[in-house]
């Protein structure tokens, strides 16, 4: 799997797309309402591409996070697919007045492309790997196709945080760096702008996700805590996910603030030790 894994990084492939809902959005107020429900501005939305965006509670906690386009007379709002029933609840419950409906929408055969792989293709422009990528409705005969633990490693490996794993109720989006990739600072209010917004003018968050290396041991399960060596008390990153199938081992994890880029972190009693790497944020 090695070679498959490099070829997938170096040529791109694909993979079908599965375990997400969809919701068309429709009405005339579309756009208006929409917009004060997530922290993208659809305005600025181009036909043919994808916009990512955070739907938020009013404390600024991830209520889910979705990617939004553009079809003749109504968005389309994609979520992973165990939220589709309180995404749905979420998105009617500020529905008034406004000419507005939610309707769910089947899933038809899709296929994402990613990397090089994807160059030159038509199709929905996303980036759904951290790379430019294409759905299509079709395989391209001559695209390696991915598995889906070739497709973990590589999300890992682009610190892709996925819901359920480093995403959740308790997440606040900078703290997965969502707020390079899923927030619009400069557009109007939306529900838990305050909280984002004060988080930025602050310049942190408490935590903040990163990928990393075992480099000695075994490779820790999710919820493993590591620790600085001088520091014994507090945990300095928790574990999220891991991929073990390869050599060397990879994962993703939550550090905490104040803990130095690239540190090694040991577990209790030096069962296993993993380096930091940052995460470059997706294009």
């Amino acid at each position: 799997m090695s070679a498959r894994i490099e070829q997938l990084r170096e040529q791109g492939g694909a993979f079908a797309i599965a375990d997400v809902a969809r919701f068309a959005i429709t009405g005339a107020d579309r756009l208006r309402y929409l917009n004060g429900q997530v922290s993208s501005d659809l305005r600025k939305l181009v036909p043919g591409r994808a916009m990512q965006a955070c739907v938020l509670s009013a404390k600024g906690k991830l209520d889910a996070v979705v990617w939004m386009w553009s079809e003749p007379e109504r968005f389309v709002v994609e979520c992973d697919a165990t939220l589709a029933e309180p995404l749905s609840m979420r998105l009617e419950r500020y529905i008034v007045a406004d000419d507005v409906a939610v309707e769910p929408l089947p899933l038809p055969p899709t296929f994402h492309v990613f990397g090089p792989a994807a160059e030159g293709l038509a199709g929905l422009q996303i980036s759904r790997l951290g790379v430019p990528g294409v759905d299509v409705s079709e395989l391209p005969s001559s695209v390696l196709e991915a598995t889906p633990d070739e497709i973990e490693r590589l999300r890992i490996e682009q610190c892709v945080p996925r819901w359920s794993a480093e995403l959740g109720p308790d997440t606040l989006p900078a703290e997965a760096g969502l707020d390079a990739t899923a927030v619009d600072f400069h557009k109007g209010c939306y529900i838990g702008q305050e909280v984002v917004s004060r988080i930025r003018s602050v310049g942190h968050a408490n935590r903040a996700l990163r990928a990393f290396d075992v480099i000695s041991g075994e490779p820790p399960a999710p919820g493993a805590e590591f620790f600085e060596a001088a520091e014994s008390a507090r945990a300095a990153a928790t574990v999220t996910s891991v991929h073990f199938a390869l050599s060397p081992a990879v994962g993703l994890c939550y550090i905490r603030r104040g803990t130095a880029e690239g540190a090694v972190l040991e577990a209790p009693a030096g069962a296993s030790r993993i380096q930091l790497r940052p995460c470059v944020t997706p294009s």
